[in-house]
């Protein structure tokens, strides 16, 4: 009769986002392992760190090490279970690179904090407070106080006419076209001004070749050519007179 068995397998990986510090430092406190069992784990090796027939139990590990950011995988093992003897059962030995660890007590925290700096070391033994003469720290700001009379004054009462008198340009009157409102949602229609087509006659054009003239022979315009310069006033010496 086979049996399967969840092995937690690490091979030093860590995960994307993760510092290598500090997971070997969460790692130290959460498998409660030593200096000697850290270089294993990080050796470059695969070590098998637990093994269990509770498969809840291995996605439980996994998931909380792989959170401090361990690379670990889960990989289901299937063995045969031996035959049954009369003789008695002997411990089987722990396979090469295996590290049986096991998680701690969910206490406090995973890294242990840092102690607090020391106190600065001040001397203010030559500083000392001034007497109090109830005289404030600042000049306050002089405020003049503008003393106005409204007795005069009365707010009348709103009979419904407007507060400015409106300006005497008259405003066009605009009538709006007949309109109403869509449901939200709907999609609006764009009108647009109905225009002629237009329908060239193109039965005479053609298309040139790429790189030739666009104007035929014919068509380009007929210049004399230029007339021959004077040279007659232009007297060439030897190189070599001197």
């Amino acid at each position: 009769m086979s049996s399967i068995t969840y092995a937690i397998v690490f091979s030093g990986q860590i995960l994307e986002g993760h510092q290598i510090i500090s997971v070997k430092a969460h790692m130290a406190k959460m498998l409660k392992a030593g200096p000697e069992q850290m270089q294993a784990l990080f050796s470059g090796k695969q070590v098998v760190l637990k093994r269990t027939p509770d498969k809840e139990q291995a996605i439980k590990i996994g998931t909380a090490l792989k959170k401090i950011g361990a690379d670990v995988k889960i990989k289901a093992v299937k063995s045969e279970a031996p035959a049954a003897s009369s003789a008695p059962a002997a411990t089987a030995a722990p396979a090469t690179g295996e590290t049986e660890l096991s998680l701690a007590p969910n206490e406090g925290n995973l890294v242990e904090p840092s102690p607090p700096p020391p106190a600065p070391d001040i001397d203010l033994s030559g500083i000392s407070l001034a007497e109090n003469n109830d005289l404030p720290l600042a000049t306050p700001k002089e405020v003049v106080e503008v003393d106005i009379d409204l007795s005069s004054y009365s707010v009348s009462d709103n009979d419904g006419s407007p507060l400015v008198e409106p300006a005497n340009d008259s405003v066009p009157e605009v009538e709006a076209p007949d309109f109403g409102l869509d449901e939200p949602g709907a999609v609006l229609e764009t009108l647009q001004e109905e225009k002629e087509m237009v329908n060239p006659d193109t039965s005479g054009m053609s298309l040139a070749a790429a790189g030739s003239d666009l104007l035929d022979e014919e068509e380009k315009k007929k210049e004399p050519p230029p007339p021959a310069p004077d040279t007659s006033d232009i007297k060439l010496v030897s190189a070599f007179d001197t």
